[in-house]
Parts: structure tokens; C-alpha cells; sequence
């Protein structure tokens, strides 16, 4: 009997306490799809959008220096412990690939975790990477201490925010991308000298040091990465104010039985003053009557008749209403209890206002159920699959069907891998023509300058502008290609600052659009494992074109491996313009890609 009474009363408890929005999670629904938002999620566009904004930019801002800053921080460790061109690239190309193989887990893994477990963990990682190359002596520990742990991290870290971002903002994203990378970009300008002045202050060893403390800001800012359904607005309930606004213009009022009854009598009355109008005691006259100044016995007895057969009418419409009142004020009563002599417009109001709540509640109630039973379908469905069914399910490879995503995805991971390769060999290239440190440095703050400038002005004059985002990124490829081709060319130090800013103003299209070209192409759903494909396209080229162009270096100069970066990116741009060509004319469109 005890045992009765308390489980009717946990029930009791549960039914009062837990509403269908905090009902406790199920054990299969634990492990449900994080990177699943619904059919009927909206992007905040804005409001604690902009923190992750700022936070994903200081992240990158703290992850990125080693990177950057490569060949001044490493190359004086390097030359002592006598590495050769193809060592420095195989290790700086195999670092890259590592960073974007992360990324053929990036669908299960989004699918599993929050962006912001995620960057955290790769705050981490890449921290612990950087500061174990401060005790590194050979070519081995840089492979797995830069190249692998530091590889990983950065591509973790990397992976979440710009998620985060791509997630938090849908019309203005743009904007959004571009005022990240302008905070990014402010690594660029102030680094080197901050990696000369360490240098000379604390030497290669310290300086690794002091670079990798501050990669753990990066975790501080992976706390912000707060769930975006956190600050999505509700559909319903927008839906809600919006007719609430909507409906004050429109507004029927509510009366309850009191009020209508006294309207209809006040009515009543008002209908028999102006049917009516007395003269002599008795003597009842038609007002605008025709047939005299009195009428005549006639008329009157006409207009009397008229009269009783009107109060007739009259009575048996008061007689039907009155029937209806009391059925209305019987199924009133059931509602509100007896009815006293007063007026309960209120009451009814609210009543009315409850059961429309009432009826949202199931709508929405209704919609979580389908949504399970949705889950539970697509799990008993999985079950019946074959293991190549599940490897293709997993890592979503039917993006692999689409042309249009692989030539976008393919044609930007090898122009990217050419202008990466060049700026981080930057210090390589300009120390190989004779520079010394400082004119490198200038030449380096002069391209990020330009660089940020781009990246912060460019969403904004291209707001309106109805170019797709690869043409915008292939504008700027364009720009860094004519840039390296000048460099090979001149010897004079002024015009290889001119062609560095050139090259920077290139360099900030390609920064600013390169995250937009495969979030336009794609739904945000399938989002992470479209990135993660691209990323493993850029491991791939890395790992096999990394150790070629270390060998074309160390065989030819700088100079020839910089012809051949700019004929792949020339490749590259022929197959997109061809492909454009192809479908415009045959008015084809990509069963995946939007733009």
C-alpha cells in the first residue's frame, strides 16, 4: 500500500515539476545529434553571435603565431641542427596535413560533441604541442610534437569556431567571417616584431615558450562557444508576437452573457423609441406617416396590427435567443460555477487566452514526438545496414556524388595550399634574396596591414554585391599569384614592399570568402562533414605535394617552386571556370550546392 501511494506520488511530483521542454533525457536520446538544430531553427544574426565573433577571432589570434611565425622563430634551431629545405617543408606540409585530416572525423564528432568540448580539448592539445618544440633536437620530435600534436589541436580549435560562427549567423555571415579574421589578422602585423624583440631578448627556446602560454587564451575563449539554441529565437514564439502585434489593430472584442444581454435589451429599447411616438393618451402614431396629421381610424388600426405582429416577431426572436442564453449560460456555468449578476468579459477572455495556449503546448508536444519517432525509425534503419552503408552513412561520402562540391572543394584546397606554402616560407624565400631580418619583418607587417584592412572593409562595400563567394575568392588567388610572379622578378626592396601589399590585399579575399565557399554550398546540417571532406582533400594534397616542393626547392631555388605553386593555381581556376561554363549551358544545377 505505502509502495502505491509513493509511486502516485512521484507521478503527481513529475506532472507538476517537469514540463515537456525540461523532461528528463531518455537513455537513447542521450546521444542525440548535436549538430541537428531542427527543421525550424533560425540563427540568432546577431546578439551573443558577436561575442563568439570576438572570441573566435582571439582564438585564432593566440593559435595561429607558431605558424606564422614559423621561419623566423625555427629556422635559427633548425640551421643549427642542420635541417634541409625538404626537412622544413616536409615538416610545416605535414603539420598542415595532420590539422585537416582531424577533419574526416568532423561530422561524427560534431555530431557528438558541442563546438565548444571541442576547442577546448584543442586549446589544449595545441598548447602542449608548442611547448614540447621548445626541448625539440631532431627532425623526429618536430614531427610529432609540431607537425602531430600541434597539427591536431590547431585543427580541432580551428574546426569549432569556425563552426560556431557559420552556426550563429546565416544573412550576415559575411560580416561576421570577416570581422573574426580581422581580429586574426592582427597576428600577423604585430608578431614578427614581437618575435625579433623576443629573439633577441630570450632567445628561440624562450621565445617558443612565452608563444605557446599564450595559445592557452584560446581556451578561455572556447568557453563563450556557448550552444547556439541558447539564443535562437523561437519560431513559435516569434510567430506569437508577431500576430499578437498584428491582431491589437484587429482586435474582436470578448463579451460574456452579462454584456450581450444588457447590449440586446438597450437595443430593444432603442427600437421601440423610434418605431413609437405618442401624442394623444391611447393613441399610438407611425412617425412619418402619410394619411394626415393624426391618420385615420383605418391607418391606425393597419399600424396596430403591424405593431402586434412586429412585438410578435420580436417576442418569439427573444424567446429563441433566450433559449440559446440558457444553454450558454449552462455550459457557462460548468466553466466558471453559477453566475452571479456581474460582468466576466475578463474571465472569458482569459479562458480563451488559456485554451490557445493549451493548443500550442500539444503543437509543440506533437512535434517532439514525431521528432522521436523520426530517431527511432532512423535507428532501426541503421541497423539493417551493411558496413560499407555505415562507413558512407558515418562520414557522409554521398557529398562525393556532387561534382560541383568536389571541384570547389579540390580547386580551393590546392590554390590554399600554394599561398599557405608561400606565406609561411616567407622568411625562407625573402633571407634566400638577401633580406635581412628587419626589411622581412617590414615586408610582412606591410602584407598583414593591407591584409586587415581588406578583411575589415571588404564584407561591408561587398554587402550588395551579388557575386558568389568563390568568384570573390578567386579574385583574390588571382591578385596573390600576380604578387608572387613579381617577386621572382624584381630585386629591389620598395617593389617588393609594393607587391606585398598587393599580395596582402589578395591575401584578405581569399581569408574572408575561403570559409564561406563550402557553408553557401551545402545545408548547415551536413555542414561538418563537408568541411571535414574538404580538410581531408587538404591533407592529402599536403602530405603528397608537401615533400615535392621541398625537393623542387632544394633542386631549383625558391623562385621555380613559386612558378609551380602559380600553375597549379592557374589549373585550378580552369577547372572552376569550366565547369561554371558546363552547367550554365546546359542549365544544370548541383543536387547539393546553392551558389
Amino acid at each position: 500500500m505505502t509502495e502505491e501511494k509513493k509511486s502516485k506520488l512521484s507521478d503527481a511530483n513529475n506532472t507538476l515539476v517537469y514540463k515537456p521542454t525540461t523532461l528528463p533525457n531518455k537513455s537513447k536520446s542521450k546521444h542525440r545529434d548535436k549538430s541537428d538544430l531542427g527543421p525550424n531553427f533560425v540563427a540568432p544574426d546577431g546578439g551573443w553571435g558577436w561575442v563568439v565573433c570576438i572570441a573566435a577571432g582571439f582564438s585564432n589570434l593566440s593559435i595561429f603565431p607558431p605558424l606564422q611565425q614559423y621561419g623566423l622563430i625555427y629556422r635559427q634551431r633548425m640551421e643549427k641542427s642542420k635541417f634541409d629545405a625538404q626537412q622544413i617543408t616536409t615538416i610545416i606540409n605535414a603539420e598542415m596535413a595532420l590539422s585537416a585530416i582531424i577533419g574526416l572525423v568532423n561530422g561524427a564528432m560534431f555530431r557528438r560533441f558541442t563546438f565548444r568540448q571541442v576547442g577546448m580539448v584543442g586549446s589544449l592539445l595545441a598548447f602542449t604541442g608548442i611547448f614540447c618544440t621548445a626541448f625539440c633536437e631532431n627532425f623526429i620530435e618536430y614531427l610529432v610534437c609540431f607537425s602531430s600534436i600541434y597539427g591536431i589541436g590547431r585543427g580541432l580549435i580551428t574546426a569549432s569556431n569556425s563552426l560556431a560562427v557559420n552556426t550563429y549567423f546565416k544573412n550576415k555571415r559575411r560580416r561576421a567571417t570577416g570581422f573574426t579574421w580581422t581580429i586574426t589578422g592582427l597576428g600577423a602585423v604585430i608578431f614578427p616584431h614581437v618575435s625579433t624583440l623576443l629573439l633577441g631578448v630570450y632567445g628561440a627556446q624562450g621565445s617558443i615558450l612565452i608563444y605557446s602560454a599564450i595559445m592557452l587564451n584560446a581556451f578561455m575563449c572556447s568557453l563563450t562557444l556557448q550552444p547556439v539554441l541558447w539564443h535562437s529565437p523561437k519560431p513559435a514564439a516569434a510567430e506569437a508576437v508577431a500576430e499578437q502585434e498584428h491582431g491589437k489593430d484587429n482586435e474582436i472584442p470578448i463579451k460574456c452573457e452579462y454584456c450581450l444581454k444588457r447590449e440586446k435589451e438597450e437595443q430593444e429599447e432603442e427600437l421601440e423609441k423610434s418605431e413609437y411616438e405618442i401624442t394623444v393618451p391611447g393613441t399610438p402614431m407611425v412617425a412619418r406617416a402619410n394619411d394626415g396629421w393624426f391618420g385615420s381610424k383605418l391607418s391606425l388600426n393597419k399600424e396596430t396590427r403591424t405593431s402586434h405582429n412586429r412585438r410578435r416577431h420580436v417576442s418569439q426572436q427573444n424567446s429563441c435567443e433566450s433559449g440559446y442564453e440558457l444553454e450558454e449560460r449552462k455550459s457557462s456555468e460548468k466553466q466558471y460555477g453559477p453566475q452571479s449578476l456581474h460582468c466576466t468579459c475578463a474571465e472569458k477572455k482569459a479562458l480563451l487566452e488559456q485554451n490557445s495556449k493549451n493548443k500550442q503546448e500539444e503543437e509543440e508536444e506533437a512535434q517532439r514526438k514525431a521528432l522521436l519517432e523520426e530517431e527511432e525509425q532512423e535507428t532501426l534503419r541503421r541497423r539493417h545496414l551493411s558496413v560499407a552503408q555505415k562507413i558512407i552513412l558515418f562520414f557522409d561520402l554521398d557529398l562525393l556524388k556532387d561534382f560541383t562540391f568536389v571541384n570547389l572543394a579540390v580547386g580551393m584546397t590546392i590554390m590554399m595550399f600554394g599561398e599557405v606554402n608561400f606565406s609561411v616560407l616567407t622568411p625562407f624565400i625573402l633571407n634566400s634574396f638577401g633580406y635581412s631580418d628587419g626589411q622581412i619583418s617590414v615586408a610582412m607587417s606591410c602584407l598583414a596591414g593591407m591584409d586587415i584592412g581588406v578583411r575589415f572593409l571588404a564584407p561591408l562595400l561587398l554587402e550588395r554585391v551579388k557575386l558568389s563567394n568563390s568568384v570573390l575568392f578567386a579574385f583574390g588567388i588571382v591578385a596573390v599569384s600576380i604578387g608572387r610572379f613579381i617577386v621572382t622578378q624584381t630585386d629591389s626592396y620598395h617593389v617588393v614592399l609594393a607587391v606585398f601589399v598587393l599580395i596582402g590585399f589578395g591575401k584578405g579575399f581569399r581569408t574572408i570568402f575561403s570559409p564561406l565557399i563550402i557553408p553557401s554550398c551545402v545545408p548547415l546540417k551536413r555542414l561538418p562533414a563537408a568541411a571535414g571532406l574538404q580538410l581531408i582533400f587538404s591533407s592529402i594534397v599536403s602530405f603528397s605535394l608537401g615533400p615535392l616542393l621541398g625537393s623542387i626547392t632544394d633542386r631549383f631555388g625558391y623562385a621555380v617552386t613559386i612558378h609551380c605553386i602559380n600553375a597549379l593555381t592557374g589549373l585550378m581556376l580552369l577547372f572552376w571556370i569550366f565547369e561554371s561554363f558546363i552547367r550554365r549551358s546546359f542549365k544544370k544545377k548541383s543536387p547539393t550546392c546553392d551558389s
